[in-house]
């Protein structure tokens, strides 16, 4: 199996993100991961490709990551986001991606759900979270109303401008000043993160 510094190819830069498949560097552009989602889903699927470009800096200490053993978790359930991981890591193609599920967020966006996701290649898991204070409040109370049918008056407005303005804040924004992430050990397909709060543990 040839490696590939990532010295010489780096994991992310810009709108790009690298990553090996079948011995093969690819160079993925964001652009690709936006064409089939248009306008209605840029917010989810700008931070969930983001989430991936951490997931590449995380994981490409010594050599550049790759997507033959690729597992991922997500704890946001949004199809844009979960399309940008895929996008990037094949994990639902693959069978290797699990959306972690509480009572109060099943498969659906409100003000319960987290940007947090871990994506472990084997060796390690890179746990991303991103900063808790980059989505405002009234943004979750806004997803709340809709998702319960409470909505106000100019609300779809109201969402698409904030979904707008997000999608260009995690743009210009630099990763390490959206994102934390931290290693883990490695994760097996369906393994949920444990100490979670969403996870229940076995006595």
């Amino acid at each position: 199996m040839h490696t590939y510094s990532s010295r010489q190819y780096i994991p992310a830069e810009g709108l790009l993100t690298r990553v090996v498949d079948h011995d093969e560097v690819l160079t993925l552009d964001y652009q690709e991961a936006t064409r089939q989602h248009q306008r209605s889903l840029w917010w989810g699927t700008a931070v969930g490709y983001r989430a991936m470009q951490v997931a590449a800096v995380a994981l490409s200490a010594d050599s550049l990551w790759r997507r033959d053993n690729l597992v991922v978790v997500s704890a946001h359930p949004g199809p844009g986001v979960l399309d940008s991981l895929n996008y990037v890591t094949l994990c639902a193609d693959r069978g290797t991606l699990t959306v972690m599920q509480n009572d109060r967020c099943v498969n659906r966006c409100n003000s319960e759900m987290k940007f947090e996701w871990w994506v472990s290649d084997g060796d390690r898991t890179a746990h991303i979270m991103l900063d808790e204070d980059f989505v405002p409040r009234d943004f979750y109370e806004l997803i709340d109303r809709r998702v319960y049918s409470e909505t106000r008056a100019d609300d779809d407005k109201l969402f698409e401008l904030y979904k707008v303005n997000l999608s260009s804040r995690i743009w210009v924004t630099p990763l390490e000043k959206s994102f934390s992430y931290e290693l883990l050990p490695p994760m097996a397909r369906g393994q949920l993160p444990a100490g979670h709060a969403w996870v229940k543990e076995t006595a």
